[in-house]
């Protein structure tokens, strides 16, 4: 029986027993602050648990999930993997252990006919009534039903001792039996035992209690089942292989990665545990990518980031170096094409992110390693033998080496790891992070919408008298449920109807009041979670209680701006599509009444040409003055009329289209502008890159676009004049070349200035389309020409001082002082600066041995040294990034470098005397050492 089968059949079975089958969910949470990805088929039904929004009380899933906290046995073992699929029965107050239990064995021994002899189950210690079950019903032998305590047969494992608070429960494992003759083979082994002889099939949860403060259980009015079997672990066991990677959707991808990295499978178990870890890296990269997620360096780019380096890494362990996973997309997505169509449409999207990854990868290879070498060389020159911590940080954490590659280099260089500087520096970045990415710990979270408070939202009205219906409110860190608030208190409230927009869908929520008799309360936010909206802010004025009448009132500027701006990312993604292709897909948007953010997936950067295009055409689309119109309808009937979902929203059956002529149509809740004309005229301020395969646009609209002309005009005027006057100071000898360039731009100026006094309201399309299409560009490339100017003129001026200082050099020599063979130079060079300090002591080094070079200079506020040592003596173990920290204090400054040169600066320009005399001591007690 294939995979693709054993899906299908699992499905079935529960569908003829009135489970609802429900769609899995994304691997990334749109809902769930709680979550970095889907680990569990229950996720999604976490309202229904807590009793809320229970349409159906049967449901069975299979649930795509990933997991990272065994990445490091992947491979290793039969059955670890970090992307996997769940199959789940649940019941949300309905059936309970008699019908979990029952028909859990009638699906293993009839269905997927397993020989019930080989079949096993544990209960938690207490519990009765499961192994009653087991025993008098399913007949289960007494001797193959095993108990165990709350670390293995309890749901969180010692939820009563550790918690959290929140539902839990007992719950009875199933277990897969390969026989004596595997495993340790031990006359006592059991399911208990660690070795590869028994196998955990499907874990049968009973939540039956809410554990309280204190570790109280307290009886749920509503009991539960929550249930999960690995499908992989079920194929490997209905298949009759001992490992999940033989079965058939695996061994298809292994083939595939063995074909392309030229090894045989097979042969040795090493070879194989390399070949099984990138088969499930590169799926777990694959649906990952495909769910919206890309490689990045915090949150869950970075999970993504590290599938694909610690693939790449095994690769390497095989001996091959260059991108090969990208190849490797395809055969995934056919392989798992049944379940997740979705991959084979988006296969190529997806191979070109991976190669971005594996290339970036290959990049910091080439470029990095060669620079660490170079830092344990100069470790080694002074005498350690340890690596510190924050040295491989650095190169782990920000410039992105593998760890087993910085530890590959240092056992090269016979160095050992400062493992706990590494490992305290990783775990105070994992506690930002976490900080960061707002991912809670807990699995139940509180908000209003958790207490069952529905707000009616009116789309068209910017006030309304509403009834507060709850209060939340935050002091010392916490948030409780109160019925009144006092002046000075923040709060969430929940209204019965409202005019406030909930943030949702990429568009800000509203600003506004909320005010009522003796009572002033300000908005600064309001959050959409379900039904509810949360608006969040702070009593100014007398006390807002439960049952109160309020009138709730929007800023309505800001709104306006919010409605244009939204409706602008409509149609920037209509001309996306029009310019870029039709692989263009939203991945993120965020629209503010001051600017707006648009994220997308495309390959490459935008070229100029193609961006004004873009530009262009929602401008056109603004000018025709086409009417946004809004349509409630069913949502596969909207899907059918060819309305754009934005990818992993989950929408109700009844859903709002919003059409733009024949230009966009899309489904979305948010707010809008009549006509594309309110929208005025749109900008684009910039394009990026924010993660792999995906762009970022930030654009303005409307008066923001004339307020941004006006400070760009004045910015680039006043560069430009920078650029002028440096090069008057730099070289006077430019003068005709300055006044032509002045004389060239005069209409340019006028004009520009023209623009910039013009007042907002008189400022039209046509102005910003000049100012950016004819008179910035000239500006930005005559300063661009000012700038290489500028540059020649400085490295000219450089190279004239070195000139006129060339016959100090062999006086500099000269008079050197000899201190047992070593030459010591130590001067003043007046008015130079670092370039031509270091210049000199380069010119010196070149004409000289063994000789150790102070250089410095001053002006009224600062002085500067620069250090240098001959390559001879660096051999012998001088450095002039550890001499110059030794004198720097004369100066009260700080400085470093490399071992042949290094430079310093301070704010003690009388101190540089004693740092020139103090260098001679320190050369030669280095001599002496």
């Amino acid at each position: 029986m294939t995979t693709d089968q054993l899906r299908v059949l699992f499905l079935n079975f529960f569908k003829k027993r009135g489970h609802t089958v429900a769609e899995s969910d994304l691997l990334i949470p749109r809902h769930d602050p709680t979550l970095l990805f889907t680990g569990a088929g229950m996720n999604q039904f976490k309202d229904q648990f807590m009793g809320r929004n229970v349409t159906f009380t049967r449901a069975a899933t299979c649930q795509k999930c990933l997991r990272t906290g065994d990445l490091d046995k992947v491979g290793k073992t039969a059955g670890h993997h970090t992307f996997f699929e769940m199959l789940g029965n649940f019941s949300f107050g309905d059936y309970f252990k008699r019908e979990a239990i029952t028909w859990a064995w009638e699906f293993l021994t009839r269905e997927a006919r397993l020989p019930k002899e080989r079949l096993w189950a544990s209960v938690f210690e207490e519990d009765e009534e499961a192994y009653d079950i087991w025993r008098d019903e399913i007949k289960l032998p007494q001797e193959r039903i095993i108990k165990f305590g709350d670390k293995d047969n309890f749901w969180p494992s010692e939820v009563k001792k550790n918690g959290p608070n929140g539902p839990c429960g007992p719950c009875s494992e199933i277990f897969y039996d390969w026989g004596r003759e595997v495993g340790c083979r031990k006359p006592d082994c059991g399911p208990s035992c660690e070795c590869d002889r028994f196998v955990e099939v499907w874990n049968l949860v009973f939540t039956q209690f809410e554990r309280r403060e204190g570790g109280v259980l307290d009886p749920l009015p509503m009991k539960n089942i929550d249930t999960g079997m690995g499908l992989e672990r079920l194929a490997a066991v209905v298949q009759n292989k001992k490992t999940n990677f033989g079965i058939d959707t695996f061994s298809y991808v292994i083939k595939a990665i063995a074909k392309e990295l030229v090894v045989r499978q097979g042969e040795d178990n090493e070879t194989d545990s390399h070949l099984n870890a990138i088969a499930d890296h590169v799926r777990a990269a694959t649906v990952a990518i495909s769910d919206g997620a890309r490689p990045s360096n915090e949150s869950r780019g970075f999970v993504v980031r590290k599938l694909i380096r610690k693939a790449s890494q095994r690769a390497r362990s095989l001996g091959v170096y260059e991108p090969f996973m990208f190849k490797i997309v395809p055969v995934v997505a056919k392989a798992m094409k049944a379940p997740y169509p979705e991959l084979l449409k988006r296969r190529e999207d997806i191979a070109s992110v991976v190669l971005s990854e594996e290339k970036n990868l290959e990049e910091i290879l080439n470029t990095v390693l060669p620079r660490l070498e170079e830092d344990l060389a100069s470790l080694i020159d002074s005498g350690k033998k340890i690596v510190p911590g924050e040295l491989i940080f650095r190169y782990y954490d920000e410039k992105g080496l593998p760890l087993d590659l910085i530890e590959e280099k240092a056992e090269e260089c016979k160095m050992e790891l400062d493992r706990e500087g590494f490992d305290r520096l990783l775990e105070e970045q994992k506690e930002r992070s976490r900080d960061k990415s707002k991912v809670s710990g807990s699995i139940f979270f509180e908000k209003l919408s958790d207490i069952d408070l529905k707000t009616k939202f009116l789309y068209t009205k910017t006030e309304a008298n509403a009834k507060v219906l709850g209060i939340l409110r935050e002091r010392d860190g916490k948030t409780e449920r109160v019925q009144s608030a006092g002046e000075g208190d923040w709060v969430h409230i929940a209204l019965d109807t409202t005019p406030f927009y909930g943030e949702a869908g990429g568009q800000a929520g509203d600003k506004g009041t909320i005010t009522g008799k003796n009572l002033k309360a300000q908005i600064n936010g309001a959050k959409k979670f379900e039904d509810t909206i949360d608006h969040i802010g702070v009593v100014l004025k007398g006390a807002l209680k439960v049952n109160d009448r309020v009138e709730a009132k929007i800023d309505i500027k800001r709104r306006q701006g919010i409605m244009k701006n939204h409706t602008a990312t409509h149609l920037l993604h209509s001309s996306l599509k029009s310019v870029l292709g039709s692989h263009v897909r939203q991945y993120g948007s965020l629209v503010d009444e001051d600017r707006l953010r648009f994220d997308f997936t495309h390959p490459k950067r935008i070229e100029p040409r193609e961006l004004e295009r873009i530009e262009e055409n929602v401008n056109d689309f603004i000018f025709k003055e086409i009417p946004v119109k809004t349509v409630v309808m069913n949502l596969a009937e909207a899907k059918n009329a060819g309305a754009i979902a934005l990818f992993g929203e989950k929408y109700k059956d009844k859903v709002m289209v919003r059409t733009i002529g024949d230009v966009s149509m899309e489904l979305c809740g948010g707010t809008h502008v009549g006509k594309t004309n309110d929208i005025g005229v749109f900008k684009i301020l910039s394009e990026s890159s924010i993660a792999s395969g995906v762009r970022r646009i930030e654009a303005l609209t409307g008066e923001a676009v004339y307020a941004w002309l006006k400070e760009d005009i004045d910015k680039t005027i006043s560069e430009y004049r920078r650029y002028i006057d440096n090069m008057e100071k730099i070289d006077p000898v430019a003068k005709e070349t300055i006044e032509r360039i002045v004389n060239y731009l005069k209409p340019v100026l006028v004009r520009s200035d023209i623009l910039s006094k013009r007042p907002i309201e008189k400022l039209a399309r046509t102005d910003v389309k000049v100012w950016t299409r004819e008179l910035r560009p000239v500006l930005v490339r005559m300063i661009d020409d000012l700038s290489r100017e500028l540059k020649k003129a400085k490295k000219k001026k450089k190279s004239d001082k070195l000139g006129e200082l060339s016959k100090d050099i062999d006086s500099l020599i000269m008079n050197a002082i000899d201190a047992g063979g070593i030459r010591i130079i130590s001067s003043e060079i007046k008015g130079a600066d670092m370039g031509i300090l270091r210049g000199l002591a380069d010119a010196i080094k070149k004409r000289s041995k063994l000789t150790a070079i102070l250089l410095g200079s001053r002006d009224p506020v600062r002085a500067n040294l620069v250090c240098g040592v001959t390559g001879d003596l660096v051999k012998k173990g001088f450095s002039a990034s550890e001499i110059i920290k030794e004198i720097v204090g004369a100066i009260s400054g700080s400085g470093g470098g490399r071992p042949d040169m290094a430079q310093a600066g301070g704010p003690r320009p009388d101190g540089l005397d004693r740092a020139l005399e103090a260098f001679t001591k320190v050369i030669k007690e280095v001599r002496v050492r």
